[in-house]
């Protein structure tokens, strides 16, 4: 009876295992299916989404979304043009960062129907990029982006391509030294490239040589890059061999090392860079002169005579502020922005900065060892209504000159003055950038001209052009805007990866910081722990 009773009971046993059996398999064949299904409708999406652009931005910069400002300036670019990646399309987002520019592309050619986008494999059709090598040398790279004029689709087999630009997917990205790769420039470089392509003759902006100037890699190359956002060719010259184009719009003197040969009043029909500086300016054009205090200018003759005319005179020493600076000895100055009346007429250098200095919080502008820009004896300084200085200067070269001078930024009023580590001058609020506009009539004709100057080398150093967290980058922008003729696509902001904050921090917001972190955050997971326990124990 014992051995019956058994034996029911591991038949029991038996069909319970075998109805879990029979349920646990149709568990695993429909968790199976639904996998499939969820995997099957993730490849349907993904593709309707890579061909159409379906997804929704969430990325707190809009990384993948063309911004307003972007649609602005690409609505002037007129006619075709053709953006080319230099590989398959596959390849390219699979990369992160070409994914980035691929995203950007796309959107631009589903805004503008006059914008077409085409990949071409590099490996593959070499043929098809070999006419957009500037050289023999040129290499063409599976990362290259190529914007054309023109739809190249429609381009004869044989043809020469039209006006183009090429440009590594570095370009597209800012980058720091210590960071690396922190935001995505697309829209900018992309709007850049339209207008310089579609644009009738593209401007050339040169900087001299000859006098042992500043042009290394690390003292230009951040500052050239912004200058052929801007619409620009750059290049290089010498005043004393050559002769400066006639599309040339743009001179820049970055810290030359001797001075400038020959002035116009001594022997009109010697060589003279002065002279080809001067009948330049008077083409409507522009000049940019940095000069730091490491260079001794005393026995100096042409160049600050020709400035002066100008209203610039550049002093001696290196203006220090340790209460307004973002480093130890006080050199690297937190410019202030010259105030403007906004219900009155803007000066030309409040007009550079009225953007920032008028924001909600005003990014701060970095003007590192620079020497006092004075102005000169010939100009009268312009006052207001109220009998206060308006930052302005002016001179009446003839009844049909007239030039006028402006402050950009000044030091504080509590800087100080140092020569050979000495305080030499405690009086404060040194001119650190101006801008002077000249007015002239000659031959029937009117023109502008524009000679802007800073003492220091440094304003345009990669450390302040390629952060956000200064205004240095902006401010040259508009100054392209308003000494330039070319359209300049100023208003585009890059868009940050991660927030850089922590670079606009003061000593005291660094403590707080610090006090936060370290101190009341851990007292509140503390807190939380010690009542969760109490409520546990006595539940």
């Amino acid at each position: 009876k014992i051995m019956q009773e058994m034996i029911k009971e591991i038949e029991k046993m038996n069909i319970l295992k075998k109805r879990s059996f029979k349920h646990s398999s149709v568990s695993v064949v429909f968790t199976a299916v639904v996998i499939l299904l969820v995997l099957l409708a993730n490849a349907v999406l993904s593709l309707l989404a890579s061909m159409y652009s379906l997804y929704f931005d969430l990325t707190s910069s809009e990384l993948w979304t063309l911004s307003d400002a972007a649609k602005e300036v690409i609505s002037q670019a007129e006619g075709e043009i053709t953006i080319t990646f230099c590989h398959d399309r596959d390849y390219i987002e699979a990369n992160t960062y070409a994914q980035y520019i691929s995203n950007t592309a796309k959107e631009i050619e589903k805004e503008f129907p006059n914008v077409h986008l085409r990949y071409i494999n590099s490996k593959l059709e070499p043929h098809l990029l070999k006419d957009y090598k500037t050289t023999a040398d040129t290499k063409i790279r599976e990362t290259d982006i190529i914007v054309e004029k023109g739809d190249a689709s429609k381009r004869a087999i044989g043809e020469k391509p039209n006006e183009f630009r090429k440009y590594s997917l570095e370009a597209f990205f800012i980058r720091d030294n210590t960071v690396g790769i922190w935001a995505y420039n697309g829209e900018e470089v992309f709007a850049s490239a339209f207008l310089a392509v579609t644009a009738d003759m593209t401007p050339k902006a040169y900087f001299t040589e000859g006098h042992n100037e500043s042009l290394g890699e690390s003292d230009i190359s951040a500052f050239a890059s912004i200058i052929q956002l801007a619409g620009y060719e750059v290049g290089r010259i010498n005043l004393m061999t050559e002769e400066i184009p006639e599309d040339c719009r743009l001179l820049i003197i970055n810290d030359p090392k001797s001075d400038f040969k020959g002035r116009s009043i001594y022997d009109p029909t010697a060589k003279s860079e002065i002279k080809e500086i001067e009948k330049f300016l008077e083409r409507n054009n522009s000049l940019m002169v940095f000069l730091s205090p490491d260079v001794d200018i005393s026995e100096w003759e042409n160049l600050p005579y020709f400035l002066d005319s100008w209203g610039i005179v550049f002093g001696d020493g290196t203006v220090t502020d340790k209460g307004n600076s973002i480093d130890i000895d006080g050199k690297a100055l937190v410019a202030e922005y010259t105030p403007f009346d906004e219900d009155g007429d803007h000066t030309i250098a409040a007009s550079l900065h009225k953007e920032l200095s008028g924001a909600d919080a005003p990014p701060m502008t970095i003007v590192k060892s620079a020497r006092p820009i004075m102005v000169s004896e010939t100009y009268t300084a312009g006052i207001n209504e109220e009998g206060k200085p308006t930052y302005t200067y002016e001179n009446n070269a003839g009844n049909t000159k007239y030039r006028e001078m402006s402050t950009a930024l000044i030091s504080t009023r509590n800087a100080t003055l140092e020569k050979n580590g000495e305080v030499v001058d405690r009086k404060g609020g040194y001119n650190l950038l101006t801008i002077t506009q000249e007015l002239n009539q000659k031959d029937n004709h009117s023109y502008k001209a524009y000679v802007m100057a800073a003492g220091t080398k440094f304003f345009t150093s990669a450390d302040y052009l390629e952060s956000n967290a200064y205004g240095n980058r902006d401010l040259m922008y508009y100054a392209f805007r308003v000494m330039g003729r070319e359209n300049v696509p100023a208003d585009i902001d890059f868009k940050v990866f991660a927030k850089t904050d922590i670079e606009n921090m003061t000593a005291a917001d660094a403590i707080r910081t610090t006090v936060l972190l370290v101190t009341l955050i851990p007292l509140a997971v503390a807190v939380c722990g010690v009542v969760i326990v109490t409520r546990r124990k006595y539940r």
